[in-house]
């Protein structure tokens, strides 16, 4: 497809397990964005309560209307389920509908992931290939599929979550109940829980990746883990899809020296599994842009 340029209006929502980011966009324009930890009682209520409290802090008058990208499964109907219960609970809300009665306006709910992947495919690093993957590593594991400029969608929303099929790095139970995922070794709370084991307490991915540059040993193998996982990942979606480019965001896989890790270890994969892996060119931007397609 041709690259697009973005002139959509509207509240744009990033919905993590770790963060919140909520931006006013008029004309393609970020103006406003109120970013903050997102509650972590694991209460549905509550994450509503603060999603309408951001809303309302921006100026939704002058936003014809509301796309919330958003972790976990997003149903045909707009009910919001997480996967991995661990990160946010275990609970189903009728995400759409509540957003659409309580500010009387349009709304476009989609996971995360996909959603970055539709901003990548029309106004970034993908809008030249017709088979594109997403990858955001950050809290969890993300992805995104757009398959002949179309993302990859089901029913129930489950479809793309590939982050939590297994790794043969991976031994460990995750947040989803199924052993040995990929989130269960290369997100990053599974890096903090490594560290635990390696006896460092008390430790965010972001410290680890600090430390790693500074060439310590024990955080230099959790990230070069996190990495070969990741390329195993990129090698599945290769052999499944037939991808031609895949693209790596989130707080972890935009992180220096992370792309190159991956691409490097891609590199053992036999030849028919490679795939061309690039850094996201929209960042924290991408889900947003997407989700106002």
């Amino acid at each position: 497809m041709n690259k697009k340029i973005f002139n959509k209006s509207g509240i744009a929502i990033d919905f993590g397990a770790t963060k919140i980011s909520v931006s006013q966009i008029i004309k393609g324009k970020f103006k406003k964005t109120i970013t903050e930890p997102t509650s972590i009682n694991k209460i549905a209520n509550n994450y509503i309560q603060q999603i309408e409290k951001n809303i309302k802090n921006l100026n939704i008058s002058k936003s014809k209307k509301i796309g919330i990208a958003i972790t976990g499964r997003v149903d045909q109907y707009g009910n919001w389920y997480p996967v991995n219960k661990e990160n946010l609970g275990n609970f189903k809300i009728p995400l759409k509908k509540l957003i659409e009665k309580k500010f009387n306006t349009a709304s476009t709910i989609i996971n995360d992931a996909t959603a970055a992947a539709l901003g990548e495919a029309n106004y970034g690093k993908g809008y030249k290939y017709k088979r594109l993957g997403y990858i955001t590593i950050s809290s969890g594991i993300g992805v995104g599929v757009i398959l002949n400029n179309k993302p990859l969608l089901s029913e129930n929303g489950l479809a793309g979550h590939l982050g939590f099929t297994t790794s043969t790095l991976a031994k460990t139970k995750c947040g989803s109940g199924r052993i040995g995922t990929f989130e269960s070794i290369a997100s990053g709370k599974a890096m903090s829980k490594i560290a635990k084991q390696k006896g460092h307490k008390n430790i965010s991915a972001k410290e680890i990746f600090k430390l790693s540059l500074q060439n310590k040993k024990w955080a230099k193998e959790i990230i070069d883990l996190s990495a070969k996982s990741v390329s195993e990942l990129c090698a599945n979606l290769k052999a499944i899809f037939d991808i031609d480019i895949i693209i790596l965001g989130g707080s972890i896989g935009m992180a220096q020296g992370y792309v190159e890790l991956v691409k490097k270890n891609l590199k053992k994969e036999p030849k028919l599994f490679h795939v061309k892996v690039v850094k996201s060119s929209l960042g924290v931007k991408a889900a947003k842009m997407g989700v106002l397609l």
